[in-house]
């Protein structure tokens, strides 16, 4: 009787009202389908627009080339300028044409997969290590002839390069494997 004596204390407006309020409203039904919709749209955007970030990120790659190929966009290929190694190098003056240098080195790609031909940054220097030239070069300007789209896994390149020898003297050399020109401008 008690229980009775509490409901009828509380106004029947006042219990409707309680009642009311800790029910939830219904969702229409053409609600989820839009929903998943936007969701679906939201990922296909995060794919496209950010398919570079996630094509260099060894646990994201994978989705992101399944990803292109089902959106029909392109991805770059993978870039890891640490597993590149140089195995080779060395400039000496071009015997048949003064105030050049030619340059030569070999690198090889240790990765376990293919990857985009690096950016090489030759810089020379003098007695002191002072650098007294520095110029970058693109795969076009460091491979003779036609090449692949990448470095294969385990392939070893060779490079020849002509350069001007610089007025100062220039007695030492160093060979630096940058991103692609594309990833430097993209970080």
């Amino acid at each position: 009787m008690t229980g009775m004596a509490e409901e009828s204390a509380t106004p029947r407006f006042a219990r409707d009202a309680v009642d009311e309020a800790t029910q939830s409203l219904p969702v229409p039904r053409w609600a989820w389908p839009l929903l998943f919709v936007l969701f679906v749209l939201l990922l296909v955007q995060i794919l496209v627009g950010d398919r570079v970030a996630l094509a260099n990120n060894p646990s994201t790659r994978p989705i992101a080339v399944t990803a292109c190929r089902v959106l029909a966009c392109t991805i770059p290929a993978w870039s890891d300028t640490s597993s590149l190694k140089i195995v080779d190098h060395r400039i000496h003056a071009a015997p048949d044409r003064p105030g050049v240098l030619v340059v030569e080195a070999s690198f090889r790609n240790d990765a376990r997969w293919p990857q985009a031909w690096p950016l090489l940054q030759l810089t020379l220097s003098d007695i002191n290590g002072v650098p007294v030239a520095q110029g970058r070069y693109a795969a076009v300007q460091y491979l003779a002839g036609a090449h692949a789209a990448t470095i294969g896994s385990g392939q070893t390149a060779t490079v020849q390069l002509n350069v001007s020898d610089p007025p100062q003297k220039a007695v030492s050399f160093d060979f630096a494997l940058l991103p692609p020109a594309d990833d430097i401008n993209t970080r």
